[in-house]
């Protein structure tokens, strides 16, 4: 009898906390993501940098998520997610957010998000968080300055989820980014919108943000971009395409009768899987743009990127990847190369040279 007692009483113990996990609806999950990169900087001002070898993390990130039936088909959500080894040790420094969720009426999210408009073709590029991501040319100006980036996760967001209905759903949101209170400046405001279909083989997205004041800078007021972006999917492969067009006030500081800023740019990728072997490309090219110093010349700030990839995967959430990504750079051309939102890029920061990278690391999902 004794030993009947203590038996139900520890599986009472353990089943404890999967009652409470069950009644309290919250999910933890994750992502660990290492690489070791080869990196060539093509940088002759920087002899240390311009070939070198590091480790490096890939957006490696943890997060909590949960929800609450309110009645009514309405429901409470809210997720804290920060991304690991950033060197800060700053929490909740991804997506963080509360709001309300209804199936006929749609979702409200109040916090830290993703814009629409960086929602809006994240699954078309297959080198996401990784060394090629391609945000080494799409939602990126003329400027390297960081309000004139698109593709943002805006600090303070107010945005509205639609439903779906027949595989299409919309989002609007209205955000503010913040300037640093030692600059004296305003915040930078934005309104970002787009629409998305995805039904069967077939993705569809078109996306526009307009970007206001921009942290008070003088010679930038208002910005704006639209992009689309087009998916489909046969048999065992998939391809993807994105177009990108940015334009504005002169971004220009050193501007006397510049020209407005104007930017277009488009983005190719592939992938086909073969069993556990998914094998990846992409190419992308952004346009010059008319932000010079002299009115009626174009710049010289065009570029062209390439990636090369294959994953293998070792189970349902284990893959080991491989990586090899290149920009080649205009004369006035000095972006960065492996600098997706939440990375560090391997900057080029003389004009015209031509970076790239070898990546072959290890992704775990939880």
């Amino acid at each position: 009898m004794k030993k009947t007692l203590i038996a139900l009483a520890v599986a009472g113990v353990v089943a404890a906390p999967a009652a409470f996990a069950a009644t309290s609806n919250v999910d933890i999950y994750g992502v660990m993501s290492y690489s070791v990169d080869r990196a060539n900087t093509d940088d002759s001002t920087t002899l240390d940098d311009t070939d070198l070898v590091t480790g490096r993390d890939n957006v490696s990130r943890i997060g909590f998520k949960g929800s609450e039936d309110l009645g009514g088909g309405l429901s409470a959500i809210w997720q804290i997610e920060s991304q690991l080894n950033t060197g800060a040790g700053a929490l909740a420094n991804r997506n963080t957010f509360v709001g309300l969720k209804s199936a006929s009426m749609g979702t409200l999210i109040l916090g830290q998000h993703d814009t629409p408009y960086k929602l809006a073709t994240g699954k078309l590029d297959p080198f996401a968080d990784t060394a090629g991501d391609y945000n080494a040319i799409i939602g990126r100006s003329s400027t390297v300055a960081a309000n004139l980036l698109f593709d943002l996760r805006a600090n303070q967001t107010v945005a509205y989820i639609s439903p779906t209905f027949s595989g299409f759903h919309a989002a609007i949101a209205y955000v503010e980014v913040k300037a640093a209170e030692a600059a004296g400046v305003d915040n930078t405001n934005a309104l970002s919108m787009m629409g998305m279909y995805e039904n069967g083989p077939l993705f569809a997205s078109l996306a526009y943000e307009k970007h206001s004041n921009n942290a008070g800078a003088s010679t930038v007021d208002t910005i704006a971009a639209w992009k689309a972006g087009l998916g489909y999917s046969f048999g065992n492969a998939k391809i993807g395409a994105v177009y990108e067009n940015i334009s504005g006030g002169d971004t220009n500081a050193a501007t006397v009768g510049g020209e407005p800023n104007d930017r277009s740019a488009w983005y190719l990728s592939g992938q086909y899987n073969m069993g556990a072997i998914a094998l990846k490309a992409a190419y992308g090219r952004a346009g010059d743009s008319n932000d010079s110093a002299v009115a009626g010349v174009e710049n010289d700030d065009g570029a062209k990127f390439y990636a090369l990839g294959a994953d293998y995967s070792l189970s349902k959430r284990t893959t080991v990847y491989g990586v090899y990504t290149k920009l080649k750079q205009n004369d006035t051309t000095a972006t960065a190369i492996g600098g997706g939102y939440d990375l560090t890029p391997y900057a080029s920061a003389a004009f015209g040279n031509d970076p790239s990278v070898f990546s072959v690391g290890v992704k775990h999902t939880f």
